[in-house]
């Protein structure tokens, strides 16, 4: 009875930490965005989609630019699909679907779908927390949210996105797994399949992370592991919805043509960024962000690959590897500094290198911070950030 507790008590200080920790951070960001929506002119064209709170409310819409606005017609109208043209088939339904019906009590789906990125943000950095702890030291653990949160993509936690829902759910998935509760764990992994693509990513690495303590004999199976299967059944559900309303539940893979991804070895998308290198970074926008892009993928990969040789948690290197590795074989770069942002086992392995180097950690901040304000305020100001 002690021993429970002590872990209420304990998950009660993770709790209150991790919510500090993002009001903290996210509070710094949202009073530099306020100020520089006053101090900095619009950078592109805000689409009449992308301003749900109508003119006067720039703070307010803006979180719900570019991809936000796709968000916002399925919270609002459901699903739409013409073969050739792109559509909202592309986005998965977890995020609008809980905007809409939660906003029949928060006040609307706009207001809803900000509740659940902050909200499902805090789980996330709670469950990262207790993982990290379990895994390493508190001080890794601390240390990993830290540069989570301030990651130069870090602002999409609280934007009309699905960033913020995915790490909650694929945070509190991995935590569970580890603590051999699967049917837990997959039930929580399906609900991050119907939020993101990103989810099939997190049951391969749950997988593999399972198959090799089987075979190593580190576990005996039992029947509880089957509910990893839950997390495939989630893009089963997406394809019925998709089948009910569109009338084809491939959709969400014939559309991805409409944005220029199409089946690519990884290395080329990577190649063929570098080729703006003459000899620095280009004057044109797109340009230079794709370079960004393809370093931003190396680094990752590099991550990834120091994890597995450090042995890290299958599961956490494998997520990485994978998270990167599949975008890259779209050929698309674009938004890679925010797929990046889901694999936050990623961030462990820098929480480590900062503890065991306090200047890398603090040029990491500088640097991070920089880029996200940068980003952030670019967001904003409706011109592309990811």
């Amino acid at each position: 009875m002690a021993g429970t507790d002590d872990e209420r008590r304990t998950a009660i200080r993770t709790l209150v930490l991790a919510v500090a920790t993002f009001a903290a951070f996210r509070g710094a960001l949202f009073v530099f965005d306020y100020v520089g929506l006053h101090l900095i002119p619009k950078v592109g064209t805000c689409r009449p989609q992308w301003e749900p709170f109508g003119s006067g409310h720039e703070f307010w819409n803006g979180f719900f630019r570019w991809d936000g606005g796709w968000y916002r017609s399925i919270a609002l109208n459901g699903y739409t699909y013409r073969p050739g043209a792109s559509g909202s088939v592309a986005f998965y339904p977890l995020y609008p679907y809980l905007a809409r019906w939660l906003g029949v009590v928060l006040g609307g789906p706009f207001v809803a779908g900000l509740v659940i990125s902050n909200a499902s943000a805090i789980a996330g950095a709670y469950f990262m927390l207790r993982l990290g702890r379990h895994a390493f030291d508190e001080a890794v653990a601390e240390r990993s949210l830290v540069q989570l949160l301030v990651f130069p993509t870090s602002f999409f936690l609280s934007a009309f996105y699905t960033e913020g829902l995915f790490f909650g759910l694929a945070a509190a998935s991995m935590f569970y797994f580890y603590r051999g509760r699967y049917v837990a764990s997959g039930a929580l992994g399906g609900l991050s399949m119907l939020a993101r693509s990103s989810g099939l990513v997190l049951f391969v690495a749950l997988a593999v992370d399972l198959g090799i303590d089987l075979y190593k004999k580190r576990v005996r199976p039992k029947w509880s592991m089957l509910g990893l299967l839950l997390i495939p059944l989630g893009l089963a559900g997406f394809m019925l919805l998709l089948q009910h309303e569109v009338g084809d539940p491939l959709a969400f893979m014939k559309v991805m043509s409409n944005w220029g991804r199409v089946r690519s070895w990884p290395w080329v998308p990577l190649i063929d960024a570098f080729r703006h290198l003459d000899p620095l970074l280009p004057d044109k926008f797109d340009d230079a962000q794709e370079v960004l892009d393809a370093l931003t993928a190396l680094a990752f990969l590099g991550i990834g690959i120091a994890m597995v040789r450090e042995r890290y948690p299958v599961a956490m290197s494998a997520l990485v590897l994978g998270g990167v590795f599949v975008p890259l074989s779209t050929y698309v770069l674009a938004s890679m500094g925010r797929y990046v942002l889901a694999l936050f086992p990623a961030f462990y392995f820098i929480g480590a290198k900062c503890k065991a180097h306090p200047r890398l950690e603090r040029f990491l901040i500088f640097a991070s911070a920089f880029f996200l304000a940068l980003y952030g305020m670019r967001f904003m100001r409706c011109a592309f950030a990811g």
